[in-house]
């Protein structure tokens, strides 16, 4: 055969739409005359198994007695004399290998492409009848040749799967324009059709194969030479098949659009191609009445988005984007816009990130590891931007336009929505998301990214347990949130928990939990039910927990009027500084009640409702951890007494002091020591 190494052979592929095609017959009959025509090297690679495949009886060869399987091992060391003792050769001199004999492992697609390539380098063409291949591994072999061919004989079946092969190809974001379709005539009648069908106008080319003659495949079998009969029907279709503008992935060398660089790697795609594609799936699904609920809820999706797919696979085959990666990147970016949350998608599934905060339509910033940056995500304006919004608050029921211009929602995940719109704001629609794990953290967790010390993770999980009240405090992203469920996985299984959020958020692990949410007044400003109103119903429910997400108004003095009332270890959490500052928020919240009660009585509440205080901040470097544990001990005058037992000191971390809590004799009932209290009491 001669080996050129460096050269590479032009790989065509064939690919019965059914069986009985006559596909390996075909592949078989090409490979032998294009050796006959010479000097081209010509190969033949066959997918079947040798134990059952006809392909050595059509190339009038013996029996092989090697496999493409066998030559694994050494395929970083083929050598010509190797090639030439595997291969078998027809009188035409076409080289001729099966994948394997049938009953050893087989290899998989990526492993035969490999062997191919290898082989390539001693051939000008190599022939891939893939038959019997999985629909898997042919669908990888057609991407990669140079020019693939569907098979079809004229009957109505299998001009039927032609139409099927079409949405395959198409699904798996393949061009058709680099595929080809031959009507082989396996018998006298009928004739081929006149009018190949819709499903033909993508591909590249539609041939026709005459019929051949009822003693071809008797004449083969008897070892005759190749038909002269056939050669000249068959040379027409070999030319057009040889033919380096049917080899080439395209007719023409297409202009770079924006989704593609001139070399055809894959690239960004366009805000505009997304958009384009985005009206016009629209407009089908419009058409065909698909959709009929403007708010495009998750139900909707999952019955409109098969449908979706495929009329955006038909859409993206008329663009001129050539490279596999971009029109799949396409389909998921439209789908995105169609159905979900557009261009914020890959940012909520990235699990680095943890806020998503869009200010306007060109400029989205993103949190990871406590650290901003801006991304180079973008929306197409205003208007999609609003869509977005929109479709986020229409599940839970919230609304925002002129006449409430600012919202808190929640995504289905249960990641906290803020939205505010012009004229509020002036850069646009602002959208903030602080996404919710998908993995619930627990305490060890806390310790492990050093956020707590173990031995005040100890002590917290005691103090819950005894069922003390707390307030977590900390500024805006601090993990307030986070803390206070994790503390709330403390509480044991056999109490009842009334938890009472703006915006459910709040996972607890046990089973006997009764979640409140509150609820935003409708058009008519009716209808409101606020946190307070949630508090005040809670106390009539049985609860032996109260957890409240955040106190920011008059339910603070409710809250605390439930912990002085029997439902000690209630947990909450408030926006503050420091816990001295905590302090001072919870009587201002207090005032708003609108009750006229004296300071001094306000903070009497506080000071025998209230038992911790946590303090947790974002630290310097972005990560969030717990920086005081206070105790509230009592009154002594007009001000609170306030003592902290923990508090964060630079490289030591949180570090534990002296002084036990007063109330360490609770602690010791349920089994817990204050480090060297023992030794202090008995001394």
């Amino acid at each position: 055969m001669g080996p050129t190494l460096g050269s590479q052979a032009k790989i065509i592929s064939f690919a019965g739409v059914k069986g009985g095609t006559g596909c390996s017959v075909l592949s078989s009959l090409l490979a032998r005359l294009a050796a006959k025509k010479g000097p081209a090297r010509c190969g033949l690679l066959d997918a079947l198994p040798i134990s059952y495949s006809p392909v050595p009886s059509f190339l009038a060869v013996p029996s092989p007695g090697h496999f493409l399987s066998q030559l694994k091992p050494y395929q970083d060391h083929l050598s010509a004399k190797m090639v030439e003792s595997f291969f078998s050769v027809s009188p035409e001199k076409c080289a001729y290998i099966p994948l394997s004999q049938g009953d050893e492992q087989p290899l998989s697609a990526l492993e035969t492409f490999s062997l191919v390539e290898k082989l390539s380098s001693w051939f000008d063409y190599l022939f891939l009848d893939l038959s019997a291949f999985a629909d898997e591994a042919r669908l990888a072999f057609l991407e990669k040749s140079h020019f693939s061919w569907l098979l079809s004989s004229l009957d109505a079946l299998s001009l039927s799967h032609i139409a099927k092969w079409q949405k395959r190809l198409l699904s798996a974001h393949l061009d058709l324009n680099e595929f080809g379709v031959i009507l082989n005539q396996t018998f006298p009648e009928p004739s081929a059709p006149k009018e190949t069908g819709a499903w033909t106008k993508n591909f590249r080319q539609v041939l026709n194969v005459p019929y051949l003659g009822g003693d071809l495949a008797l004449g083969l079998l008897e070892g005759r030479p190749f038909p002269p009969t056939v050669e000249k029907l068959l040379s027409p279709l070999l030319e057009k098949l040889l033919d380096p503008a049917s080899l080439s992935k395209k007719t023409a060398a297409p202009a770079a659009t924006e989704g593609t660089d001139p070399a055809g790697a894959p690239g960004p795609v366009s805000l505009e191609q997304v958009h384009q594609l985005h009206q016009k799936l629209l407009d089908h699904l419009r058409e065909s009445g698909f959709l009929k609920d403007p708010q495009n809820t998750e139900s909707q999706r999952q019955t409109l988005e098969p449908q979706a797919r495929e009329i955006l696979d038909q859409l993206i085959q008329q663009l001129n984007v050539s490279d596999r990666e971009t029109r799949k990147q396409l389909v998921v970016e439209t789908l995105h816009l169609a159905f979900g949350l557009g261009p914020l998608e890959p940012l909520l599934q990235d699990a680095a990130i943890t806020e998503i905060m869009v200010n306007g339509p060109s400029q989205i910033y993103v949190e990871k590891k406590g650290l901003l940056e801006k991304t180079g995500v973008q929306f197409m304006d205003d208007q999609q931007l609003r869509t977005v919004i929109e479709r986020v608050l229409a599940p839970i029921g919230r609304r925002i336009d002129e006449s409430q211009p600012y919202v808190d929602g929640r995504l289905l995940d249960g990641s906290r929505v803020n939205a505010i719109i012009p004229p509020l704001s002036l850069v646009g629609p602002v959208l903030t998301i602080r996404k919710f794990s998908k993995r619930k953290l627990t305490v060890d967790d806390l310790v492990r990214l050093g956020s707590l010390s173990q031995e005040a993770a100890d002590f917290l999980g005691a103090c819950v347990r005894a069922r003390k009240n707390i307030v977590v405090s900390g500024g805006t992203g601090s993990g307030k949130t986070t803390l206070l469920n994790i503390l709330s996985n403390f509480i044991p299984p056999g109490e009842r928990i009334v938890t009472i959020e703006d915006s459910a958020e709040l996972q607890l692990a046990q089973d006997h939990v009764v979640r409140l949410e509150t609820r935003p007044a409708n058009l008519e400003g009716k209808g409101q039910v606020s946190i307070r109103d949630l508090v005040i119903n809670a106390l009539r429910m049985r609860p032996d927990r109260i957890v409240v997400g955040e106190c920011r108004g008059g339910e603070a003095l409710d809250m605390l009027q439930a912990m002085n009332t029997g439902h000690d270890g209630s947990l909450t959490t408030a926006h503050a500084n420091t816990p001295r500052d905590v302090l001072s928020r919870l009587e201002t919240m207090c005032l708003f009640s609108g009750l006229e009660l004296p300071m001094k009585a306000i903070r009497e509440q506080i000071a025998r409702a209230v038992h911790l205080v946590v303090q947790q901040n974002r630290l310097a470097n972005g990560k969030r951890g717990v920086t005081h544990i206070s105790e509230i001990q009592g009154m002594e005058g007009d001000v609170i007494l306030l003592q902290d037992l923990f508090i964060q000191d630079g490289d030591q971390g949180l570090i534990r002091k002296p002084f036990a809590p007063s109330f360490i004799t609770d602690l010791k009932s349920i089994g817990y020591r204050w480090p060297g209290h023992e030794k202090t009491a008995a001394h």
